[in-house]
């Protein structure tokens, strides 16, 4: 495994130090590699991309980021990782989606209140109009519709 990540990263690095550039199915594959750790939790794989100056916010073709695939996953030291590095908080997927809508559909209350500390708007709609506590009454997550109407009442 590790002779692969290295071998992925020199793709990586090689785009970076001027070599010739890579065609956009490598950075396609590079990109699949990157959304499984996020979905496996791998913070030693994710950490060795965002070495390499890999993007951090990249989307996989249904708009997912790699926070919102280590959220959706209840990966919680995947997301604090790329929260930390300064992945978007605040992404949309193709379907207006955030990744704290994502916790709240999976469940994920811990998850849920870290990224409520980040800097987003809590009462952002998705393209069907739905915000992040339509979601948690949706879903059952009455201690996340507290924690939200909370947040909104303090806004105010």
């Amino acid at each position: 495994m590790r002779s692969f990540l290295f071998a992925l990263l020199f793709l990586t690095l090689g785009v970076q130090a001027g070599k010739p550039e890579k065609t956009e199915s490598d950075f396609t594959e590079l990109s699949q590699y990157y959304f499984a750790a996020a979905r496996i939790g791998d913070t030693e794989v994710l950490r060795e991309f965002s070495q390499a100056g890999f993007p951090l916010d990249v989307r996989n073709p249904k708009g997912y980021t790699a926070l919102m695939i280590a959220t959706y996953n209840g990966n919680g030291e995947a997301v604090d990782y790329l929260l930390q590095r300064g992945a978007d908080a605040c992404a949309q997927d193709r379907r207006g989606n955030t990744a704290l809508m994502a916790a709240i559909f999976r469940g994920e209350f811990a998850l849920a209140r870290t990224l409520l500390k980040q800097d987003c708007d809590s009462q952002q709609v998705n393209k069907a109009g739905h915000s992040a506590e339509d979601f948690a009454e949706v879903f059952g997550r009455d201690q996340m519709v507290r924690l939200l109407q909370q947040q909104r009442a303090d806004g105010d």
